[in-house]
Formats: structure tokens, C-alpha cells, sequence
């Protein structure tokens, strides 16, 4: 079996429309493990050095030319936010919540959890996505990933190679709401393997679980339309040489390494 080829790069989003308004997810708490003495504070809120992971990433955002206004969804504030949006109970309802308060189409959605994110990855993500497609995901190559072996991520083996998924999208509010009770289904899916296979199709998920075996069972471009399927829309991955696009942080060694990475300390 031949493996299809990826998609090649489509640097046009620029010409169609200079910015896009951004939509950051900071609704989420940090938790005990992360926030021992304030576990409902937004993750987005916690200390890395002088900053927070908020204003780290805003800052990235603010330095990159394809970004227009910032939005934030959760209890957060941070310098350089146009316009901050109270949270909802649940991730897809958060970014239902940003994308009406965003004016553009499409809009970039980007997690509050990297603070390693540049404003190179987020020029590059943004200029090499399809002008054609309703979501487009960064996903990337093991390879680009070992300048940070401390944080750890999660592969997936295809024929295309051995890839890590990013923490940004660029996502139509229109295919949002048209196809908002099938991503709210996927989305209550995520952890039942038993209605991912319904919604998928056994076959689709053999294919991934056999591909760790055998990967030339498994390519991009299948996986593509595999999400097309369930989301009723046209999706793309868009491979990035930028792994801080998806180093995010999870748990305390992760907190611990990206302090180190960015050469801070503890907040007094």
C-alpha cells in the first residue's frame, strides 16, 4: 500500500484576508496538581517567571502580522486582550463563546496552556493552511520536537511519518454552527472508544490502533477524511517545523520544564 501524499502548503490565507482575529481557550482551571493553594485559578493564570502563560502567549500573538484582535474566554486578564469573555462549563461551549465575540471568518483558536508558542509558528501555521478548508490543524514531525525532550508528547505513527498534534486551529464560525451537534457529539466521544467506532467506523479505528504496527496502514490524507466524516466539513492538517505550537503544559513537570526552557524561576 502506497502512502498518499500530504498536502502540500497553501500560502494564500494572507491574500484573502490580512488578519485573523484570534479566540484563546483560558477557561480551564488549573487545578490541584498545578495550583496547590488556588486550584480554580485559570491555568492561563499561572506564573512563568514575570509573566503569566497568558500574557507569554498574547505577546507571541501580538508579534506575529497575520493576528487582528484577541479574544479571551475564561477569568483571565492579560495586557494586549481586546475583548475578554466569561467562560462556559465546557471547552466547545467556550469556543462557541469566542467565535461570536470574533468578527473575522475564519478565526485562529489557540489553547492557553503554550506558553513556548512564537509568533513565527503562528505566521507560518496561518500562511501555509489551505484557503479552502474549514478547520486546519498543525500537526508535527517527531523529528522537529527534540529541542525540548523534557516536555513529552504523544505520537501517532502513519505512513506519512510519526507526528504530534499542535494546540491551535483555524476554524469557520459558520461550519461551527452548522455542524455544531455533530462536534459536540465528537467531542462527549473523545474518551469512549465505543462511540468514537460508531462514528468513525470500526474499519477507521482498526486502521489507527493496526498503524502502530504496521503505519503504512495509515495516512494524513485517510485521517483527514475520517474527521471530514464525523464534522461535515472540509478539514486539513497542516504540517509545522515549530514544536512549541504544541508543547503544552499538563501537569507540574511540564510547569517545571518550561520555566527552565525560558530561563525563569519560581515567582516570588
Amino acid at each position: 500500500m502506497h502512502a498518499e501524499p500530504l498536502r502540500e502548503p497553501n500560502r494564500h490565507w494572507y491574500k484573502i484576508l490580512s488578519k485573523l482575529d484570534v479566540v484563546i481557550l483560558a477557561g480551564a482551571p488549573a487545578g490541584a496538581d498545578l495550583s496547590p493553594d488556588a486550584p480554580q485559578l485559570s491555568k492561563a493564570m499561572l506564573s512563568v517567571g514575570d509573566k503569566t502563560m497568558l500574557q507569554w502567549i498574547v505577546d507571541a500573538l501580538k508579534g506575529a502580522s497575520c493576528v487582528g484582535r484577541i479574544v479571551a474566554v475564561g477569568d483571565v486578564k492579560a495586557d494586549g486582550i481586546d475583548e475578554v469573555v466569561d467562560p462556559s462549563s465546557d471547552l466547545i461551549g467556550n469556543i462557541r463563546l469566542g467565535l461570536s465575540a470574533a468578527a473575522t471568518e475564519p478565526v485562529l483558536v489557540v489553547c492557553s496552556d503554550i506558553p513556548l508558542l512564537s509568533s513565527e509558528a503562528i505566521d507560518d501555521f496561518i500562511s501555509s493552511a489551505p484557503k479552502d478548508v474549514e478547520l486546519a490543524y498543525p500537526i508535527i514531525r517527531r523529528g522537529s520536537c527534540s529541542k525540548h525532550p523534557e516536555l513529552k508528547r504523544t505520537y501517532l505513527k502513519t505512513g506519512d511519518g510519526v507526528f504530534t498534534g499542535g494546540n491551535v486551529m483555524i476554524l469557520s464560525p459558520i461550519f461551527v454552527e452548522r455542524n455544531w451537534a455533530s462536534i459536540q457529539k465528537a467531542y462527549e466521544s473523545r474518551k469512549r472508544l465505543d462511540k468514537l467506532a460508531r462514528m468513525i467506523g470500526i474499519g477507521a479505528l482498526l486502521r489507527v490502533i493496526m498503524a502502530q504496527i504496521f503505519p503504512q496502514l495509515l495516512t494524513v490524507a485517510y485521517l483527514e477524511r475520517a474527521v471530514e466524516r464525523i464534522l461535515g466539513g472540509k478539514v486539513a492538517a497542516v504540517v509545522s517545523d515549530y514544536p512549541e505550537i504544541g508543547e503544552d503544559v499538563d501537569k507540574p513537570a511540564d510547569l517545571y520544564a518550561v520555566r527552565d526552557i525560558l530561563r525563569v524561576g519560581e515567582p516570588e
